[in-house]
Parts: structure tokens; C-alpha cells; sequence
């Protein structure tokens, strides 16, 4: 009796380091998985690109604000003060060039204008004030400086800007202006999910063998898991 019951004894012990060792296997396999996923995250972080409707694409990661420091100096600065209230933001800047034909003027009616005197023509350029929002450059061609100019411009553009995330912390954002143009210097940024939504709690029904008690068993209770494939 004695005998069988030290038989049974390591029979357990057995059969708990077994488990125990496929245990510590799966933790591994799935941290090499979690290591991997991490490790080709990289090799595609920040691609841009341009589709076929002249849109502008951009892949991304969700991020800590910190990072956005890298990246736009100038915008973290400027929004650091709210960084705990930000959870997502996006700078850009688009640019339209517009170009008007050259108009000429009917040579007969241009020069009964100058009778006494041969006719040089000179082309005069004006630009307007630098910034960062319209700039312009007018050429006029004329025999004599003009005595004023006047330029009238309006600008009206929309923009559609469209995120898709796959749930594991990649995002891809896509930027169509109405008047075509060109979008760069783009800065966006995507607050990263807390840690906690990896873990979950709640009822769980499991079978297997217990090795403690040398059977196998059904056992209910409350589980807890943390997802280590989620980003």
C-alpha cells in the first residue's frame, strides 16, 4: 500500500512538472510571437505613399505623446501643456500651384499707342508679401511700368482625411483634397492604448487533468488572461 501510494505520489510530481514545462513553452512561443510582431512593426513604421486617385496614404503606429517630439518638435512644444488630453491629431501642409496662360495684346491696337518713339518692351514682376498661407508672382509686359496693378484671388478647398485601424495598434490615414495639390510635411499622431485593455477577467469553464489529485476534471471558476499578441 505504502509502495502504491509512493508510485501515485511521483506519478504527480510528474505529471506537474509536465505541465508545468508545456506552461512555461506556450509563455515563450508566444512572447517570440509578441517579439516578432514588434520586430516587423518596425521595418514598416511611417510608410507614405500616393494611390491612384492622388491620395495621400500614410501607415502609422499608435504612440506615446513623447514620441511626437521626434518627429514635430515645434507641434510638441506647442501641445505638450495638453498632452493628457490629446488622443489624436494631425498637421499637414497642402500646396496648389495655379498658372494663367499668357495673354498678348493685339500688336496693331498696342502700337498706335507710341507714335514718336521706337517701342521697347520690358516685363515687369510683382510678388506679394512672404508667408506661409498665398504667395503670388505677377508678370506684366509693357513699354512703360504700369501705374497700379490690382490681383483678386480666392482659394476654396475640402478635405476628406479617413483612418483605419486594425485593432492591433497599426492605423492607415488617408488625405483627398478637392482641388488635387500636393500634401507633405505630415505630421499625425494616435495616442497608444493602455496595457490594461490586454488583460481580461470573467467566468471560465476549463477541462483537463488535474495532477494534484491523479484525474481528469472539469473545473469552474474565474479566469484571468493577458493577451500578449495585442499591441
Amino acid at each position: 500500500m505504502q509502495k502504491k501510494n509512493s508510485l501515485n505520489k511521483m506519478i504527480k510530481e510528474k505529471c506537474f512538472h509536465y505541465v508545468l514545462v508545456l506552461f512555461l513553452i506556450t509563455t515563450a512561443l508566444l512572447a517570440f510571437t509578441h517579439y516578432q510582431v514588434n520586430k516587423s512593426r518596425k521595418l514598416i513604421d511611417e510608410i507614405e505613399f500616393v494611390d491612384s486617385l492622388n491620395h495621400y496614404n500614410k501607415i502609422y503606429y499608435e504612440n506615446s505623446f513623447k514620441k511626437l517630439k521626434k518627429e514635430n518638435e515645434q507641434l510638441y512644444d506647442s501641445l505638450k501643456v495638453y498632452k493628457d488630453k490629446i488622443s489624436y491629431l494631425i498637421e499637414f501642409t497642402h500646396k496648389k500651384t495655379y498658372k494663367v496662360d499668357t495673354v498678348f495684346i493685339n500688336k496693331e491696337y498696342r502700337d498706335t499707342i507710341f507714335t514718336d518713339k521706337p517701342l521697347v518692351s520690358n516685363t515687369f514682376e510683382y510678388k506679394g508679401e512672404p508667408n506661409d498661407t498665398f504667395q503670388y508672382k505677377l508678370l506684366i509686359n509693357s513699354h512703360t511700368e504700369p501705374n497700379w496693378y490690382s490681383l483678386e484671388t480666392s482659394v476654396k478647398n475640402k478635405f476628406t482625411i479617413v483612418n483605419k485601424e486594425d485593432g492591433n495598434g497599426m492605423n492607415q490615414i488617408t488625405i483627398g483634397s478637392g482641388n488635387g495639390g500636393d500634401i507633405s510635411d505630415v505630421t499625425v499622431f494616435k495616442k497608444k492604448r493602455s496595457n490594461w485593455n490586454r488583460i481580461s477577467v470573467g467566468p471560465a469553464v476549463t477541462a483537463g487533468y488535474d495532477p494534484l489529485n491523479n484525474k481528469f476534471g472539469v473545473m469552474v471558476g474565474v479566469a484571468a488572461s493577458y493577451n500578449l499578441l495585442k499591441n
